[in-house]
């Protein structure tokens, strides 16, 4: 199961590359990433300030060591590495993204599953999954991945979607499906539920923010992006210059920001510390 999904998130990154290559030109930012808006006034300033505020929750100094777990093309980590004083990795499963973020600054990339991080154990001081563990499919696992690598102490920041409650109706789960599929996720846990699983992990939740109305124009300006290119990519599917995984993915955009309005998922800010011993 674990591979498959694998090669589906090495697809989607593949096949959506023009599209996050598109929208860094109009953002100003090879980021990913949704931005905070509190008082940004575009979209390079509030793919900024989410880094800022990650940062500021991880509380990271000089010559800790920071693993940006779910990299992708590397514009958090390398933008971290310019002005921190200690070692920042990168860690990607899709193989472009890596040679990508390379080319982009001073942070070190490897090219591996974050779920079998090919690090030392208690070699970290602080995980960065932003955005990323979404697409786990075995989050136990990877949570006690996590505190393998962490130092005692260690923090892990994550800025991620999850969803509104646990008792979504069938109708609601089907209509998220049209979302998480062709985006290579195989689910959105609630909060409660990822701080549960953390916990087990030996992980400590220290803070949850929501941030779903800072996030929210970050999060819609991408539906409102497929929907205005759907119909050229359209045409384009018809002359076979765009592929069936390439139309899904924008009408998954699409159906993010549909979900999102009928409030089925928030987005949310989560620090969690790994205690000194774990929990069996």
């Amino acid at each position: 199961m674990a591979s498959d999904y694998h090669n589906a998130v090495r697809a989607f990154y593949r096949q959506t590359d023009w599209m996050f290559r598109v929208l860094g030109m109009l953002r100003g930012s090879q980021a990913m990433h949704a931005g905070l808006w509190q008082q940004a006034r575009s979209h390079r300033a509030a793919l900024q300030a989410i880094d800022e505020t990650l940062l500021a929750a991880a509380q990271l100094r000089p010559g800790e060591c920071l693993l940006d777990a779910g990299c992708g093309a590397g514009a958090s980590a390398n933008r971290i590495a310019e002005h921190h004083d200690g070692p920042v990795i990168g860690l990607t499963i899709v193989p472009e993204q890596a040679k990508r973020a390379r080319r982009g600054g001073r942070a070190r990339f490897i090219c591996a599953d974050y779920a079998a991080i090919p690090l030392p154990s208690a070699s970290c001081d602080v995980v960065w999954m932003l955005e990323s563990i979404c697409h786990a499919p075995d989050k136990p696992a990877l949570l006690a991945e996590v505190a393998r690598v962490l130092r005692p102490g260690g923090r892990l920041v994550i800025a991620d979607r999850f969803a509104a409650r646990p008792d979504l109706t069938p109708v609601e789960r089907a209509a998220l499906r049209g979302w998480l599929r062709p985006w290579a996720m195989p689910d959105l846990v609630t909060v409660d539920e990822l701080m549960t699983l953390a916990n087990v992990a030996g992980l400590r939740v220290q803070r949850c923010d929501d941030l779903t109305i800072s996030a929210g124009p970050s999060l819609r300006f991408l539906g409102h992006f497929a929907r205005l290119t759907l119909p050229a990519a359209l045409v384009l599917h018809m002359l076979r210059l765009q592929s069936d995984l390439q139309i899904a993915a924008m009408r998954g955009c699409i159906a993010q920001t549909q979900t999102l309005n009928a409030g089925l998922w928030r987005y949310y800010l989560l620090l969690f510390t790994r205690s000194e011993s774990r929990i069996s």
